[in-house]
């Protein structure tokens, strides 16, 4: 069992979107799609929860890199339809148990 098998996730979309609609969630998924390295000096000006949040952006934007989405997000207040989507099937695949397929997962 993996480190992240203990940490259920989301099984829903209103339960994702807090997470999701985090500024540093937005500020990790970004800099993933742009290309970005790791930005290890904004981590250090950021608190517990949001490097979390960041972290959390980064993974989901290299999931989608990973089956080949390009979802540009401007606004920050605005989640793009792709990325809800992408999200939101995550969450029913969850809730219905079915075996993950994130590059995460237990092999």
């Amino acid at each position: 069992m993996s480190l992240n098998d203990s940490f259920r996730g989301a099984d829903s979309w209103r339960k994702a979107r807090p997470t999701v609609s985090h500024h540093a969630f937005h500020a990790g998924f970004v800099a993933v799609m742009e290309g970005r390295p790791f930005d290890y000096a904004l981590l250090d000006m950021m608190t517990e929860y949001e490097q979390h949040r960041y972290e959390n952006g980064r993974e989901v934007a290299m999931e989608c890199r990973q089956v080949r989405l390009n979802i540009r997000w401007t606004r920050p207040d605005a989640v793009p339809r792709l990325l809800r989507d992408f999200i939101t099937s995550r969450a029913l695949c969850r809730r219905a148990r079915l075996p993950r397929t994130d590059p995460y997962r237990c092999r």
